[in-house]
């Protein structure tokens, strides 16, 4: 088995468990999202350090937060992908837990374009009038799904741009993303344990007093989380990005299929007609993609 062959089956095994995330979340539904998200940031900040030790690569934590003082905006830039991480994370476990699993579904389709709008706003990057088009396609579906829904579609809008927002904080990092994950769940421990202390000191904490199913399924967290992300790191070091661009559209699709089949929730022109749209949004960006592959290779042929 080749490296990439093995780079693809990492890829889809990831993709996969974040898909049907849903499910996994949808097992806390009496537990606090925060309370979740706390134990996330807790026990997969243990898993990351012992994968990093594994790897002999712990001390370049250190050594990152050394170049940090001769840059100090990159502290900056650190509280903000992990601020940012934290409520994109409890966007998905109350998406789960709420019964909304299908607009969650939707919001991950937009992600990818909301990069592209923010890849203009933050690095100023030029589009094509396709690309542009890509962009404005589900725009216009976001406001058809305000209008046919008659409410904001934060959990949508939410997930999408706080992912996208994620991906520019982690790029003006532009450090090693194990390293950038570490350091991420670091800076939220204090206030992820300062939490759970309050929420147990108050009883109204779930890990001790909901039983040990529920002790044995918040410590899980950080296992199940990280996981995808070992395989989807790994996968990444070796795909092509285009490869990696498509195999990405199977966690939106099979969040949505999870938010049919096993929550059964309604899906109608409410939700169908925007998600053309955003359909319509991501084949032009696709087709501008290979369109402008194309005329580069043409031109290093002449060249």
């Amino acid at each position: 088995m080749t490296a990439q062959t093995k780079g693809l089956l990492a890829a889809v095994g990831a993709y996969l468990c974040w898909g049907f995330m849903p499910l996994y979340w949808a097992l806390f539904g009496g537990v606090r999202g925060w309370e979740v998200i706390g134990h996330r940031v807790l026990w997969s900040l243990i898993l990351i350090s012992a994968f990093l030790m594994l790897i002999g690569r712990f001390s370049e934590i250190f050594s990152t937060l050394r170049t940090f003082k001769k840059q100090p905006i990159q502290y900056f830039n650190l509280f903000a992908a992990a601020a940012i991480a934290a409520i994109n994370w409890w966007i998905n476990v109350y998406a789960a837990t709420s019964n909304q699993v299908v607009e969650l579904g939707i919001g991950m389709f937009l992600t990818p374009l909301f990069t592209v709008a923010l890849g203009v706003v933050f690095f100023r990057e030029r589009l094509s009038r396709l690309k542009q088009l890509s962009v404005f396609l589900p725009f216009l579906g976001v406001c058809i799904m305000i209008y046919t829904l008659g409410r904001m579609p934060w959990i949508a809008l939410g997930v999408s741009s706080s992912w996208a927002l994620y991906g520019v904080f982690k790029k003006r990092l532009g450090i090693d993303p194990w390293v950038s994950n570490a350091l991420e769940a670091s800076l939220m421990l204090p206030f992820a344990i300062a939490y759970l202390f309050y929420l147990d000191a108050n009883g109204v904490g779930a890990f001790l007093a909901g039983g040990t199913y529920i002790t044995i399924l918040l410590i899980s967290v950080g296992l199940v989380t990280s996981v995808p992300m070992i395989a989807f790191s790994a996968a990444a070091n070796v795909l092509p990005l285009t490869i990696l661009g498509f195999i990405q559209y199977m966690n939106p699709i099979l969040t949505l299929i999870v938010g049919l089949v096993f929550f059964h929730e309604p899906f109608n022109h409410q939700q169908l007609i925007p998600l053309l749209f955003i359909w319509a949004g991501i084949l032009t960006f696709i087709y501008s993609e290979f369109k402008e592959k194309a005329a580069r290779k043409v031109q290093a042929a002449r060249a």
